[in-house]
């Protein structure tokens, strides 16, 4: 006796659901993030590739302003330059440290002339930049603006900037997008040592400001 096994079928049971395998890897929370650190990290990367090249970009078009304006201002006869200088509001002192030159050089200039034409030059190049600055940057009384401090951390003005050859800082500072501790470092790596204060401003217990030793 043969058993029939024709009506049989074979059936191949399904994998509890505890035992089944994914079919495709799982992204794990780690993975993710190690990605996300990447992504952004290249981002960042080429956010300041950008913003270096942008900010080449815009020195040097700013230069090439100042240049042109520079030599329009040159056509003026150095008298003339003085004049429109003084009457900005700077003060001889100041004007004769940018021009690298004595008080009495500059008086000497107002009264008789006698100026070389690389002097000339400077004066044209100092009235140009101010009004590059006033134009561009719509930045009224420029002489006051000049004296103005660019930072609380230090005592350095537009004026030591242009005095010690930085117009370029002097820009930059007119620009205002530039983080003015970077102007700083460009002016003396060393300023933070340079300008550092003993003394600290605080709230006095009557609510008036005043001024104490770090240390107290």
């Amino acid at each position: 006796m043969t058993s029939d096994r024709s009506g049989a079928t074979q059936t191949t049971s399904n994998p509890p659901d505890g035992l089944a395998q994914p079919t495709e890897p799982t992204v794990t929370l780690t993975n993710h993030l190690d990605n996300l650190i990447d992504s952004t990290g290249s981002l960042r990367s080429m956010g300041k590739q950008v913003s270096e090249s942008a900010g080449a970009r815009q020195q040097k078009a700013l230069f090439i302003a100042w240049q042109r304006r520079t030599n329009e201002r040159g056509k003026q006869a150095p008298k003339a330059l003085l004049e429109e200088i003084g009457n900005l509001g700077f003060a001889w002192r100041d004007v004769a440290r940018m021009m690298r030159v004595s008080v009495p050089a500059v008086q000497k200039w107002r009264r008789s002339g006698g100026v070389t034409g690389e002097n000339r030059r400077r004066l044209a190049s100092l009235l140009a930049l101010c009004d590059e600055i006033a134009e561009r940057y719509m930045i009224q009384e420029i002489a006051s603006w000049f004296e103005m401090p660019i930072s609380d951390q230090a005592p350095v003005t537009p004026i030591d900037l242009y005095a010690e050859g930085h117009a370029d800082l002097v820009l930059e500072h007119a620009v205002g997008i530039d983080d003015t501790e970077q102007i700083l470092t460009a002016y003396d790596t060393g300023w933070r040592e340079r300008f550092r204060s003993d003394f600290e401003v605080y709230q006095d217990h009557d609510g008036q400001m005043s001024i104490r030793p770090k240390d107290a």
